[in-house]
């Protein structure tokens, strides 16, 4: 009988460290494992028309004496930058406009021209209020039969301090496009 008791207790212990063998190996088993999964969908681009590319705005010869006075400022001179070939799937297109502003108006665009106290001002062509410095956007819906978007926009040239000098104008204006 004795014997009998002993090989229970070695039964007994060893049938009390099976499950808790297999239990260990089963809490190992259901360890979680957590994969992040990320990314981003865009809409597709258009093309930028080749007559937009590198469009100038010619402001032609302006007069000094017009622009003596602080805010003077030339005629509005319209142009458009065009989107082409715009996928049946994009429904709009933003831009952003960047470049380097006047010194106290970042409304206003530098002029690194000669001429002195003159700055660039842009605007949305429509509403002539709408002021598109750097940093500004402008959203356009794209034709759904046409394929294509119209950024109409106006610039002209005014002194904000007055006593514009004479020389030559020049300022450069970027335009960034994302597509909705």
């Amino acid at each position: 009988m004795k014997m009998n008791v002993q090989r229970f207790k070695i039964l007994l212990a060893a049938g009390c460290a099976l499950p808790v063998i297999l239990f260990s190996n089963q809490v190992r088993a259901t360890d979680l494992v957590n994969i992040n999964v990320t990314g981003n969908i865009v809409a597709a681009p258009c093309s930028v028309d080749t007559g937009s590319v590198s469009r100038t705005v010619n402001f032609g010869q302006l007069l000094g004496t017009d622009l003596r006075t602080a805010g003077a400022a030339s005629d509005w001179k319209p142009f458009q930058v065009r989107l082409n070939n715009c996928p049946a799937t994009t429904l709009s297109a933003t831009a952003t406009f960047s470049g380097a502003v006047y010194p106290g108006d970042p409304t206003l665009f530098l002029n690194s021209g000669s001429a002195a106290n003159v700055a660039i001002q842009v605007v949305d062509d429509a509403t002539k209020s709408s002021v598109k410095g750097s940093g500004s956007t402008m959203t356009v819906g794209i034709d759904p039969v046409q394929h294509n978007a119209i950024f109409a926009l106006a610039g002209r040239v005014i002194a904000p301090a007055g006593s514009a000098g004479s020389g030559d104008i020049n300022s450069v204006m970027l335009m960034t496009f994302t597509y909705q």
